[in-house]
């Protein structure tokens, strides 16, 4: 194996950060759409409403979007940071879910999804090529 062949970012790894990017910038944009339609939100008596979603969307704009980045560049802090950020995200999601909006009657099928994504992301995570490049950066 040549040293570019070692070096080169595995398609998972590719795959999780475009995840996370996606992630990032819908958070991103409920961070604006809360912005841009304050008042219609508050006119509905939804006073804590806007900032709440305001403040949650651009904290995980912020959180997913260096991430995003420090994967795809290779950088060892962000294999840390997705960690955090897997357990943050889902504990913030269901907190949202289940104590500050009404309850679904979807909860299984979010749940299962829950549950896949953090497989599926720790699956990459702790993969031995996937720390292999982490290691070598």
């Amino acid at each position: 194996m040549t040293d570019s062949e070692t070096n080169r970012r595995p398609i998972r790894v590719t795959l999780l950060a475009l995840f996370i990017l996606v992630i990032a910038l819908w958070n991103g944009l409920r961070m604006i759409q809360a912005i841009s339609f304050w008042p219609v939100l508050t006119e509905f008596q939804y006073e804590l409403i806007p900032l709440y979603v305001t403040i949650s969307g651009g904290v995980w704009f912020l959180i997913g979007a260096p991430t995003a980045w420090g994967l795809w560049r290779g950088k060892i802090w962000a294999w840390y940071a997705t960690l955090g950020g897997l357990a943050g995200y889902a504990s913030w999601y269901w907190f949202d879910r289940l104590v500050i909006k009404k309850p679904h009657a979807n909860w299984p099928f979010a749940l299962s999804i829950t549950i896949m994504i953090i497989a599926v992301t720790l699956f990459i995570l702790i993969s031995p090529r996937t720390r292999s490049y982490f290691s070598k950066r």
